[in-house]
């Protein structure tokens, strides 16, 4: 069982992300200064490839496919070109596939013709799990205590991690978030956190009348294989990731 005792990062707001929101076309860039993260993510229904591609890092300038190069993602016997999906800050590529089936296999081939280059990566989805507890509209006292269950593993190749994300009412009327993470997790199907020991909880800034909103976030990862014609730091991994219910925390009973 995961137990966790001490207060882990709190957060008031959303950190910002250094990151570049200028973009080059791919057909000036070398390949070798091609940094990728590329990821598959499900949270049961739907598998996303997701393709972030920049200049010599995270936070180098973000590429756009120009010229005859293409990102081909492939799964269970079907391929898909992959499209742009331009947000705010950010520039990636994806694809949608109804595959969500453990140990199946994505690919996505980044073919460049003017370097006559196809750079291939591979991710094979982790198992499936189910968020047990908390279930929905469960209410806690901030002296109690958590407990987060789900499915077990019993791969030895992945990783898990989860959050506690809350949400409360601060006495001038906007909302306070702290976050708990912890990202080095046994799959072994259990994770209690005692509320007693988030700090950020008990801060006199918070209106304790109001109750607050919380859920877990958890993910199993697998680590996939990125071609080495990539720059240094490129990555490929498999998600499962699943949100439980929504519960609440009492601030004063």
């Amino acid at each position: 069982m995961n137990t966790v005792r001490l207060s882990a990062l709190a957060l008031a707001c959303s950190a910002l992300l250094a990151c570049s929101t200028e973009t080059t076309d791919s057909e000036n860039v070398k390949t070798e200064a091609i940094w990728s993260k590329i990821y598959v993510t499900t949270q049961g229904e739907t598998s996303r490839v997701i393709v972030e591609l920049n200049i010599d890092g995270p936070n180098g300038n973000n590429i756009r496919l120009t010229s005859s190069d293409k990102l081909i993602a492939k799964a269970a016997n079907i391929s898909q070109v992959m499209v742009e999906d331009e947000e705010l800050f950010d520039v990636d590529y994806r694809a949608i596939f109804d595959v969500t089936t453990g140990g199946t296999k994505f690919t996505v081939d980044f073919t460049r013709a003017s370097e006559n280059q196809t750079l291939t990566s591979t991710m094979h989805l982790p198992q499936p799990f189910n968020i047990i507890t908390p279930q929905k509209n469960q209410s806690f006292s901030i002296t109690d205590t958590v407990t987060l269950s789900w499915t077990p593993g019993t791969e030895d190749n992945t990783e898990l991690e989860s959050k506690l994300s809350i949400e409360c009412k601060r006495n001038d009327g906007d909302s306070a978030f702290i976050y708990v993470s912890n990202d080095q997790l046994s799959d072994d199907g259990s994770l209690s956190i005692d509320l007693d020991t988030i700090e950020e909880l008990k801060d006199t800034a918070i209106n304790t009348r109001q109750e607050c909103s919380a859920d877990f976030y958890l993910a199993r990862t697998r680590r996939g294989s990125v071609d080495p014609s990539y720059a240094s730091g490129s990555s490929a991994k498999a998600v499962q990731e699943r949100y439980s219910d929504k519960f609440e925390i009492r601030l004063r009973d």
